[in-house]
């Protein structure tokens, strides 16, 4: 029987996930670690996802259906799974990677031992989506362990990589005085660089976490005006303005830690990042776009195009 109190939350946001689930729901049941809740929060799905859901609930009561009436985003859907939580600790899953059986256990053993630890994650490893073992899709995120809580910040900003961190466990306490995930597309960049500002960064070499490489993952979705649909549940320029939006939590995030870190250090690290010509650039096209999308596109082929091009022949 579960327990009224489980050490830690599990918490998957799923929209249409028959292709992997069963796989994500097995690899969860066999870790060694057992004490914990596993709260799937349905995205309004239209395939047969709740009920493959259902079935593995009625066979083991640490597992909770929540079904959104419609689809909030990916985003809101994510805080759903932490609102419903009761775990000290919290871990979100994703319906199509899987775990090592150790991953668990070994994550929440770095927390339990180290209370300067905000975030326990896993090595990766890339899955296929026939399940052979390849390079994982992106880089990782070292272990960020300097007792500085301004330089882990900018640690985590410049060295996130994928943000496969995102998919380790934190403790619950800092996630209840953070932001959370915001509702435009690589949010959880700002999740990460807020929880640097609360611990050090363990990455556990002999955990794996398995993220799996198909065609239908957010990343492979180019238009980030289709891909402000997945992230918000709805179409929105604003959105598709990800490094703005990010830029903007981030400062948001600087201001709020006082009690930890000087809000200066910070804000001194994101005014030097903002105004890299590179940044400026971003900025401009994402402002241009929510003007007028054509003129970006114009700007997008005349500038950033060319410079790959002129990048790649000479890397020839």
């Amino acid at each position: 029987m579960v327990q009224s109190n489980p050490k830690l939350t599990l918490a998957m946001p799923v929209y249409n996930g028959t292709n992997y689930i069963r796989d994500a729901l097995d690899s969860i049941l066999a870790q060694t670690f057992t004490d914990f809740e596993l709260i799937v929060c349905d995205n309004a799905s239209d395939d047969e996802t709740c009920a493959v859901v259902e079935e593995y609930a009625a066979k083991d009561d640490r597992i909770r259906l929540i079904r959104n009436p419609r689809n909030l985003g990916a985003s809101a859907n994510y805080n759903l799974g932490y609102e419903h939580g009761r775990g000290e600790y919290l871990k979100w899953c994703a319906h199509d990677d899987t775990l090592s059986p150790n991953n668990l256990e070994a994550c929440i053993e770095v927390l339990d031992a180290r209370p300067d630890v905000a975030l326990a994650f896993a090595s990766t490893r890339g899955i296929t989506g026939s399940g052979r073992i390849t390079r994982p899709t992106g880089e990782e995120t070292p272990s960020l362990e300097d007792s500085d809580p301004a330089l882990r910040f900018r640690q985590a900003i410049e060295l996130s990589g994928t943000c496969f961190p995102i998919f380790g466990v934190f403790r619950r306490a800092n996630l209840d005085r953070s932001t959370l995930h915001r509702p435009y597309y690589g949010s959880d960049r700002g999740v990460i660089a807020e929880h640097a500002i609360m611990g050090k960064f363990v990455r556990v070499e002999d955990a794996i976490f398995y993220n799996r490489e198909h065609e239908q993952r957010s990343i492979n979705i180019d238009d980030k005006v289709q891909r402000s649909l997945w992230q918000t549940g709805k179409k929105s320029r604003g959105a598709a303005a990800e490094h703005l939006n990010l830029t903007k939590h981030l400062f948001e995030i600087a201001s709020r830690h006082g009690d930890i870190v000087s809000p200066w250090r910070l804000y001194g690290h994101l005014l030097g990042r903002s105004l890299k010509p590179i940044q400026l650039g971003r900025y401009g096209l994402e402002l241009a776009n929510m003007i007028s999308p054509a003129a970006a596109g114009a700007a997008k082929n005349l500038f950033v195009r060319p410079a790959r091009s002129q990048q790649a022949s000479e890397a020839v």
